[in-house]
């Protein structure tokens, strides 16, 4: 009842105002009426992540339009993005020119963000059209995280709501010198171990980037933006801080630089416009700093083609920017009830999310164990020539879904426990409104822009470039931003009793 409790005082303290800003003027029961297809159903645009032929995607559609159209009176297009920050930029564009956004998956960019972009259509109204598996099993604190001035903006994904960092690396090359899993303890044994690969496999990056990305093994809980952070979740400390000022930074990024000096980086990293795991799986990288989860075996094996290793740097750990991981509804959306009918159907429905995980049965995946729900590669296909984006994570429940072949049966029950056992940032739950100040969050991005990937992957040295970097986020404004996300925060801790 306590569920059902806080979500109905949310659904009632709904802000009006809001609700129209992010409709374009119009509440959900007043937009126009799209134009009707000729099948007579409203066609719901999902944004996706991931890739898929021509063909496969037609197949995929007509398979899902086949389960869901006599229960959400809909039909789906879907259209694949790629990775998160391609798809979020398509949704971006989508809106700006008013084309019909109804679906799509933001990931950790911060709840406020998607607000002040104009990009989502509030849930308040629309919620009631779902089963209890959305309405009341979703925890209250999950639903918190994705909610920004009373205005719900999302439904949270069912996956991992909470991380560890460390390194994964191409296991077999390091078992060839000598070095197994349980070897690494610190980071000078990760050191000493990029060092053998350096000399043993020239042509290879002991280190490589993701997309650009260096992802240091940091636990800050960075508040929604990185803009003002705590600089550790395991500490009971609320003082927002400047990252780019802490020691835990400073000292990391020093790493990254003498590791640089000594060949064991990637060069230019920051410029690198390929993914970890293609890198990997093609040979030019053993490893990446990463995230870490009971299901990263599977998910890395799965898109590397070798078996991996994980070497765990810091514990899992969960704050609200990793909580708000959501499924929205697009404010150009003409009928935001049938995309809501859709995502619900989207979230607990085992076929329909198996079929826009996994595609189609015997084409880009197999059954494996059918009483166990294992499935893996059809005969004759692998990474590299896999015919679908298999990216789990990034459809609505995960937990649902069959279970990959590396994964061990019961994968799903040990991220829900991984999501109970994980520490709690002090500040989980709490979600930053940055419009009071949007001019300075700019500022600061830009100089981050010019600076933070560079650094992190180890291309600059920070001895000169961290201090300059710092000098002009404080001209772009950075401690009034701390200063108005310190004041939000004690806020919030206040009404938590706290």
């Amino acid at each position: 009842m306590k569920r059902a409790k806080w979500l109905s005082v949310l659904l009632t303290g709904f802000f009006l105002l809001q609700l129209v800003a992010c409709n374009g003027g119009t509440t959900g029961t007043e937009q126009a009426a799209p134009e009707s297809d000729p099948s007579g159903l409203y066609t719901v645009d999902v944004y996706a992540l991931g890739r898929a032929s021509e063909p496969l995607r037609k197949e995929i559609e007509a398979r899902a339009n086949a389960i869901i159209r006599d229960s959400c009176g809909a039909q789906i297009s879907i259209h694949y993005q790629g990775l998160e920050e391609s798809c979020l930029q398509q949704v971006k564009l989508a809106v700006s020119t008013g084309k019909k956004v109804d679906l799509f998956p933001t990931f950790e960019m911060g709840v406020s963000v998607m607000v002040n972009y104009g990009l989502v259509t509030p849930l308040n109204d629309y919620l009631s059209l779902c089963g209890p598996e959305i309405q009341e099993e979703i925890p209250p604190e999950d639903w918190q995280c994705v909610t920004v001035n009373g205005m719900i903006c999302g439904v949270p994904i069912n996956r991992e709501k909470a991380t560890g960092r460390g390194f994964i690396y191409r296991k077999d090359l390091a078992e060839a010198l000598g070095v197994y899993e349980e070897d690494l303890q610190t980071m000078q044994d990760l050191e000493d171990l990029l060092i053998k690969v350096r000399d043993a496999y020239p042509g290879m990056y002991p280190v490589v980037t993701s997309s650009g990305l260096a992802r240091l093994p940091l636990a800050y809980d960075r508040l929604g933006d990185d803009l003002g952070v705590l600089e550790d979740s395991f500490s009971d400390s609320t003082e927002v801080v400047n990252l780019f000022e802490t020691d835990s930074y400073r000292e990391m990024v020093e790493l990254q630089w003498d590791w640089a000096q000594k060949g064991l980086m990637m060069p230019d990293g920051a410029a690198n416009t390929v993914d970890e795991f293609s890198m990997m799986r093609a040979g030019k990288g053993f490893g990446h700093f990463a995230n870490v989860k009971p299901d990263k075996y599977g998910e890395a094996t799965r898109n590397v083609g070798y078996e991996i290793g994980i070497f765990e740097i810091v514990p899992a750990y969960s704050e609200t920017t990793l909580v708000s991981s959501m499924w929205s509804i697009g404010s150009t959306s003409e009928q935001p009830d049938k995309a809501m009918k859709v995502l619900n159907e989207m979230y607990t429905n085992p076929e329909l999310a198996n079929l826009l995980t996994y595609g189609i049965e015997g084409k880009t995946y197999q059954v494996l164990d059918r009483d166990q729900k294992i499935v893996g590669f059809p005969r004759g296909v692998g990474s590299a020539n896999a015919p679908y984006g298999y990216l789990i994570w990034s459809w609505p429940n995960e937990l649902i879904v069959n279970v990959w072949q590396e994964d061990p049966p019961d994968v799903w029950q040990q991220v829900e426990a991984f999501n109970r056992e994980a520490h709690p940032s002090p500040a989980r739950g709490f979600v930053w409104d940055n419009r009071d100040v949007l001019g300075e969050v700019s500022a600061c991005n830009g100089v981050l822009d010019a600076y933070r990937n560079a650094l992190e992957c180890g291309s600059l040295d920070p001895s000169v470039v961290l201090p300059r970097m710092n000098q002009e986020l404080k001209a772009a404004g950075i401690d009034k931003i701390i200063q108005e996300k310190q004041r939000q925060l004690d806020r919030w801790l206040a009404a938590q009793g706290r």
